[in-house]
């Protein structure tokens, strides 16, 4: 009976986020995930032929999560800014995605920084639907870089800020975006 390659692709994509979140992204290779998946390292590279098609597959696979959280988002908001919707999003993310998966963004940076193409086009298209707002542009642009500095920070270990802290500048800068929807009827 032949094997369902679905599953297969699945479960080695589940045992490297495992490594990714529980031993740290620089952990992550295909022997790794192989013994994590009780394959052998052929089996794995059937599926993903090298590392860089690995992270590849994982960091869409965080594009996808990012997604469906602005899809709940916007449900639950629908007549919300633009940078509202984003805030909210990061914030969800913040609050459910493990901050060691999220680094695999610097794994795929170091690995190759083209993996990072789906996000840039995802950003890029964040920019034009801010310049369909003119009048909420450069704020909408300032608070966006600032959770996004935020972020980094975390990511890269450095924040001076406790997890409290954070999560109030967080809320903040959530409510800042939304009284600009205030000047505009939007939230």
């Amino acid at each position: 009976m032949p094997r369902d390659k679905s599953l297969s692709r699945q479960k080695i994509i589940d045992a490297a986020v495992d490594i990714a979140v529980n031993q740290g992204p620089r952990t992550l290779t295909l022997d790794n995930v192989a013994v994590k998946c009780n394959m052998s390292k052929g089996g794995v590279m059937h599926h993903f032929k090298s590392k860089e098609a690995l992270l590849e597959a994982l960091l869409s696979n965080l594009m996808d999560t990012f997604k469906c959280y602005e899809t709940e988002i916007c449900e639950e908001n629908q007549q919300q800014l633009p940078v509202s919707r984003l805030l909210r999003t990061r914030q969800r993310i913040h609050e459910q995605v493990d901050l060691d998966y999220a680094r695999l963004f610097l794994v795929a940076a170091n690995e190759n920084p083209e993996l990072l193409g789906i996000f840039s086009q995802h950003m890029s298209e964040f920019v034009q639907e801010l310049r369909e707002q003119p009048e909420n542009y450069w704020d909408s642009i300032i608070l966006w870089l600032a959770i996004d500095g935020l972020s980094f920070q975390e990511l890269m270990s450095v924040s001076p800020f406790t997890e409290t802290e954070r999560n109030t500048i967080r809320e903040k800068l959530v409510s800042m975006a939304e009284s600009l929807g205030e000047n505009t009827g939007e939230k």
